[in-house]
C-alpha cells in the first residue's frame, strides 16, 4: 500500500465500468520513455481525473496502491500532471474504503466474531491515513509549485 508516480504515456486502456461518482477500469498500461510497461489493474479513477485520462496522454500519473479484500478495484489513480495541466482528484478512496469497513467490521462483530475478518487488517491500514500524504507526493515540497499548480475552480 503506497504512493507511486509513473511517468510515460498512456498505451492501453481497459474496458471500464462507470458511475457518477468513479470509473472503473480493468487496467490502465503506461509506457515510460525507457520502454518498461507498467500495467495498473483494477484501477478506480474519480472524475476530476477521468477529464484528462485518454489514450496517448503523456505526462506524470500518480497511483495509490489500495487493497480491498473481495471489492472491486485495488488502485486509485488519483492526479495527472500533463501538458501544463495537474490535475490532484478531491476524493480519497483510501480514507473511504478503511472507514467504511471499519463500520460494517464493528457492525458484524457481534455475529460471532465475523467482523473481526474486516476489522483487523483495517486497523493495520488505518496508521496509513496519517503518514500517506497526496499532496507533498503530488506537488512536491516546493510551496510555489503548489500555488502554480492549484488552479482549479470549482462552481
Amino acid at each position: 500500500m503506497s504512493l507511486s508516480a509513473i511517468s510515460g504515456t498512456v498505451t492501453a486502456v481497459g474496458q471500464s465500468v462507470f458511475s457518477n461518482d468513479l470509473t472503473i477500469f480493468a487496467y490502465l498500461e503506461i509506457t515510460e520513455p525507457s520502454g518498461r510497461r507498467t500495467s495498473i489493474e483494477k484501477v478506480a479513477v474519480c472524475n476530476d481525473v477521468v477529464a484528462r485520462l485518454e489514450l496517448g496522454a503523456t505526462g506524470e500519473f500518480f497511483v495509490d496502491r489500495i487493497f480491498r479484500f473481495s471489492q472491486s478495484f485495488r488502485c486509485q489513480l488519483f492526479g495527472i500532471k500533463t501538458g501544463g495541466v495537474a490535475v490532484l482528484d478531491r476524493r480519497d478512496l483510501r480514507k473511504r474504503t478503511i472507514v467504511a469497513q471499519l463500520i460494517l467490521g464493528l457492525a458484524l462483530t457481534p455475529l460471532f466474531g465475523v467482523g473481526l475478518v474486516l476489522v483487523i487488517p483495517n486497523l493495520v491500514k488505518a496508521p496509513t491515513l496519517f503518514t500517506l500524504d497526496r499532496r507533498a507526493t503530488f506537488y512536491g515540497r516546493d510551496p510555489v509549485d503548489t500555488q502554480r499548480l492549484d488552479q482549479t475552480v470549482r462552481i
